[in-house]
């Protein structure tokens, strides 16, 4: 592996599957489906089903004060990177958090805006719960929880946000601001994400929620590593022709990897259907784009989608020696227009 290139070496994730890195591999190499019934009067939703984190208490996961009033996508957050900390992740002021989104917690901001407008005051709102209508609330939770003092930042930037949360991590550590970053994102389930989803885009997937984190480092700390990050490339779509976009997006990326592609392992696409698996179809053969089960299984996550995508190539790496230092793409297409892809080279020894 090159010297300087940032490298994964740990992650932990919350997801339908359960909670840690463990639950979450278990379940993407079984391929058994997460979707539930919903509780339709605590959620207020016409969803019969969805995918979402089971058995969550996240007072039982992360324990002490400050927790009742944050929204969800800050608790799931907490979760995943309290996990990520307990395994050894290194605190403190050369430390630095970085999270995708989609736009923080869209539930605590419907709310708030609908208090806003019916309040005798638009200026009444509940003051406990003004911090998770900030988009960075959940990244600025997990590093006041963990005590990480570094660079702290949140990326929206929808189904693309951990590739994104990648490439700005990067650096972050090319720079010096830090000497490892987590990085990564959540996203969670809420009325206010359905109603938005439904009247967007109709009834595509189930919803999902979670959020999976990441430990990047400089290829130069000696510490055994996952994957090694070989390059980000971004395009945006203004004519609703997604197709061209992704393949000349994907090309670019292999180009700058210095990667043919045929040598590519896998590639996982952020979608089951649609633009993002007809372009890579033209790239690609069909087992490349099956040797990683994709997203169907939690249902659309939005924002953590790519995260997802990421944990699931070194869930099933884990147990093959031959993706050993094998490339793998992970592309997403946002239907905003938004496209991005990373290329890594998993590690010779997983």
């Amino acid at each position: 592996m090159a010297a300087t290139a940032p490298v994964i070496t740990g992650w932990s994730a919350v997801s339908p599957f359960g909670h840690g890195r463990t639950a979450f591999a278990a379940g993407v190499r079984s391929g058994r489906p997460t979707a539930a019934a919903v509780d339709t009067d605590r959620w207020s939703v016409p969803d019969t089903q969805a995918c979402l984190v089971p058995d969550f208490d996240v007072e039982e996961l992360v324990g002490g004060k400050g927790l009742r009033h944050l929204d969800r996508a800050s608790t799931l957050a907490l979760a995943a990177v309290g996990d990520l900390v307990e395994q050894g992740v290194d605190t403190g002021h050369r430390a630095g958090v970085v999270l995708g989104t989609t736009s923080g917690s869209m539930q605590t901001e419907m709310t708030h805006m609908r208090d806003s407008l019916l309040n005798s005051r638009p200026h009444l709102l509940n003051p406990k719960t003004l911090a998770s209508g900030s988009m960075n609330c959940a990244a600025a939770q997990c590093a006041i929880r963990y005590d990480i003092t570094g660079p702290n930042t949140t990326l929206a930037a929808g189904r693309g946000a951990t590739v994104h949360a990648l490439r700005y991590s990067s650096r972050l550590l090319a720079a010096d601001r830090a000497d490892s970053v987590i990085v990564g994102a959540v996203e969670e389930y809420s009325a206010a994400r359905h109603w938005l989803a439904r009247h967007s885009r109709g009834s595509e997937p189930l919803l999902g929620e979670g959020g999976a984190v990441f430990r990047l480092e400089p290829g130069t700390t000696g510490r055994a590593a996952l994957a090694e990050v070989l390059g980000v490339e971004t395009r945006v779509c203004l004519d609703g022709a997604a197709h061209p976009a992704l393949i000349e997006c994907v090309r670019a990326l292999l180009k700058r990897g210095s990667v043919a592609t045929q040598e590519v392992w896998a590639v996982v696409t952020t979608t089951t259907s649609g633009a993002e698996r007809e372009a890579m179809a033209e790239l690609f053969a069909p087992d490349v784009l099956t040797r990683v089960p994709g997203p169907h299984q939690i249902g659309d996550t939005g924002a953590a989608s790519s995260a997802f995508a990421i944990a699931s190539v070194l869930s099933v790496a884990e147990r093959l020696p031959e993706a050993a230092g094998r490339p793998v793409v992970i592309v997403s297409g946002d239907p905003t227009g938004a496209v991005a892809a990373v290329l890594l080279r998993l590690a010779g020894e997983l």
